[in-house]
């Protein structure tokens, strides 16, 4: 009976070690919920001039707690618009470009948004996102 719970918590441990070391070398954090509630990786999304269906994050492969870019896909077309990137609602965008690319299958335009500056992912309460037509 010991040397099975042991043999148990054993392959627990390792287990958790390989989910563990799996997480460690992907730098993307992503959240793929209905639009515009919560974004699972970093706080509250708020979201203008478009419907949010996904989120995610690249992290600075040299300085891992910071994130460099910011992915976001909208429902529909709105490829002809520019978007902007800020973070805890301080109306500050950091987006050094941000152009959208249609995809006709699922009807979204995806966003890879790089930022001007990395942010600290342990000071990011929301995301904030602004879609503005044809800009």
């Amino acid at each position: 009976m010991r040397r099975n719970r042991r043999i148990l918590v054993a392959a627990i441990a390792a287990g958790a070690l390989v989910m563990a070391g799996s997480a460690a070398f992907t730098n993307t954090i992503v959240d793929s919920r209905a639009a515009n509630t919560v974004a699972g990786a970093y706080g509250a999304l708020n979201v203008s001039n478009a419907t949010v269906t996904a989120i995610s994050y690249t992290l600075d492969g040299s300085d891992p707690p910071n994130v460099t870019v910011v992915h976001f896909t909208t429902q529909g077309d709105t490829s002809g618009s520019t978007a902007q990137v800020g973070f805890n609602g301080t109306g500050t965008m950091n987006v050094t470009g941000c152009t959208g690319t249609y995809s006709s299958g699922p009807g979204t335009t995806a966003y890879d948004c790089t930022l001007g500056t990395p942010v600290l992912v342990s000071t990011i309460t929301s995301t904030d996102i602004v879609v503005a037509a044809g800009a």
